[in-house]
């Protein structure tokens, strides 16, 4: 479903790497990103035939991307309030939604694609962004 290749490319693309550097703040943030990360790598797993797994899997990660979005620092904040926002929005147009009447369904999750359109692309590639300068990478 374009809606849930959508949610993991947001959410795969703003979470690339896994601890951080020694500032206190930033670790709080980079220790959320790395959860949003694990969060991510569970939910490709999810079947979209499943909808309570997707309900679930899409309310975990809208959940992380908020609290991302709490501890992100201020350069960042906005871009990461605009994921957790179209998020929560992929959310709720699932939740008011049946699996069993998928125009209705995929109406909704148009309304929310179409509501962030002009700027969830951005704020996906400044966070990525942000992420890679602030976060080292996960030591092998």
């Amino acid at each position: 479903m374009k809606f849930f290749s959508t949610l993991l490319a947001c959410t795969i693309a703003a979470s690339i790497v896994a601890s951080c550097s020694d500032s206190s703040s930033e670790n709080g943030f980079c220790d959320s990103v790395a959860e949003l990360q694990q969060i991510d790598a569970l939910s490709l797993e999810v079947l979209p035939s499943n909808d309570v797994a997707v309900r679930g899997a899409l309310a975990q990660t809208a959940a992380q991307a908020s609290r991302v979005a709490r501890e992100a620092p201020m350069e960042i904040r906005g871009d990461a309030e605009v994921i957790a926002a179209f998020l929560s929005a992929l959310t709720y147009a699932i939740d008011a939604t049946e699996f069993e009447d998928p125009l209705q369904r995929s109406a909704a999750i148009g309304a929310a694609q179409q509501e962030f359109a002009g700027r969830l692309s951005k704020s996906v590639t400044n966070l990525s962004a942000f992420v890679a300068r602030t976060c080292s990478p996960v030591p092998n």
